[in-house]
């Protein structure tokens, strides 16, 4: 018990600095949740900056009230949620910190392809870059070969289903494909491959039931990034 009780404490320790970032991450999906004809957002409708004054829990302009960005407290219960998975999966180290880099990209991209259906390149990179890097300096090489060549796969993998599905998919998906499949492919093949199924089968699901309940139109399409981000986060969580 001893051994299994130390890592999880070591990680609970290691991811408290990590609740100072929740506000940054409200800040980026307030900007970045725009339509793409539109430029990113700096300010509120009524001439506030977003930061600091759109960047609390209610994620409220303090000069008018006004709602910008993800819904009240919803980016913070997602951190706090994918917080406690990375503690309880264990990790410490260098490895943590790229989980964790990760699920902070992770967590702005699901609020913006939720608001707008849109998945900024800039936020894919970033997520991709820091992720990357930081898995290089945890020291397996093999398991950074297999993730970097699981992001290309997927991505490949998505694209072909991007160009045959006419416009279900996006290439803002196919982008976010290869963080997604890195992650997963840290772990193993085994993960990439359930981790690619549980979110395609999930948002098919979720597409029939809710043209079934007339609550999705015929012809329009669902956010596909948090179908897959949520599915990844469980098959790296779940043990």
């Amino acid at each position: 018990m001893t051994s299994t009780v130390a890592p999880i404490r070591a990680g609970a320790r290691a991811m408290l600095p990590a609740l100072a970032v929740v506000p940054l991450l409200r800040y980026a999906v307030a900007v970045h949740a725009v339509a793409d004809d539109q430029p990113w957002r700096t300010t509120c409708p009524c001439g506030q900056p977003l930061w600091p004054d759109a960047i609390g829990p209610s994620g409220r302009c303090a000069g008018c009230g006004r709602r910008v960005g993800a819904a009240p407290y919803a980016v913070e219960a997602a951190a706090l949620a994918l917080i406690a998975g990375l503690v309880a999966s264990g990790r410490t180290g260098w490895a943590l910190a790229a989980l964790a880099w990760c699920a902070a990209g992770m967590v702005v991209l699901f609020f913006v392809d939720l608001a707008v259906m849109r998945l900024p390149h800039r936020i894919t990179a970033v997520t991709t870059a820091g992720f990357l890097a930081l898995l290089a300096v945890s020291g397996d090489p093999r398991a950074w070969l297999r993730a970097v060549g699981a992001g290309l796969v997927l991505a490949v993998f998505f694209a072909v289903l991007a160009v045959v599905s006419r416009g279900q998919l996006g290439w803002g998906d196919v982008a976010v494909a290869v963080p997604v499949a890195a992650v997963l492919g840290w772990h193993s093949w085994s993960a990439v491959y359930a981790g690619t199924l549980l979110g395609l089968g999930a948002a098919a699901l979720a597409a029939v039931i809710l043209r079934r309940t007339g609550r999705l139109a015929a012809g329009a399409y669902l956010p596909f990034g948090p179908f897959l981000f949520a599915a990844a986060a469980a098959v790296v969580v779940w043990p």
